[in-house]
């Protein structure tokens, strides 16, 4: 597996477009929190949720947003300043079929680098990338200057951009991108996995 590597799932914020609490949408085998433990916690050593009421899944360790209400980037800073290694693949709840080959992918890339980062087109997939975990103070003080914006935390940072056509390799369809932020989402993902 090579050096140590942590996950941190991002689990809170308001869920506003769904409705409900997202980690906890039931998938027919447990919640969407579970099955993103169960899928991707073979390719790292440690797994961390931000946010969120604290899971009840074991070898899982929880911490709170490190700003509440303040977004993904609340859910980042608290969690980069728990890894016990030097990089992290952060990924967003609900994100439930996240190829774990994508992960191996961003790790790989990480040496040299502050943050490895999926590009669809020209969009980053922010919440589905490797940080190093010393970014985390710098999210902080994005978040002092009212900053809630993922994507102005790769303003002034070195970043490999992963395009679309390299990660077709693992995931031809990049349903790994795949987020579910609406009721009409979340029953379509359902009704895909009959």
């Amino acid at each position: 597996m090579g050096a140590s590597r942590t996950l941190i799932i991002l689990a809170g914020g308001q869920s506003r477009r769904m409705g409900r609490d997202k980690a906890h949408l039931p998938t027919g085998t447990g919640t969407l929190l579970e099955r993103i433990v169960d899928r991707l916690s073979p390719v790292v050593d440690q797994v961390i949720v931000a946010g969120g009421p604290p899971p009840s899944i074991p070898a899982v360790r929880w911490v709170p947003d490190a700003r509440s209400g303040a977004g993904p980037l609340a859910g980042m800073a608290a969690g980069l300043a728990a890894v016990s290694f030097d990089f992290a693949w952060v990924v967003a709840c609900d994100l439930p079929d996240v190829e774990p080959g994508v992960g191996e992918l961003l790790f790989a890339s990480a040496p040299e680098v502050d943050a490895v980062v999926p590009r669809l087109d020209t969009r980053p997939e922010c919440l589905c990338a490797v940080y190093h975990a010393s970014l985390a103070g710098r999210i902080l003080t994005l978040l002092d200057a009212g900053e809630r914006r993922v994507t102005a935390l790769l303003d002034g940072i070195r970043v490999r951009y992963v395009e679309a056509a390299e990660l077709r390799h693992l995931d031809p369809e990049l349903r790994s991108f795949r987020n579910l932020n609406t009721e009409d989402e979340y029953q379509d993902w359902v009704t895909s996995l009959r």
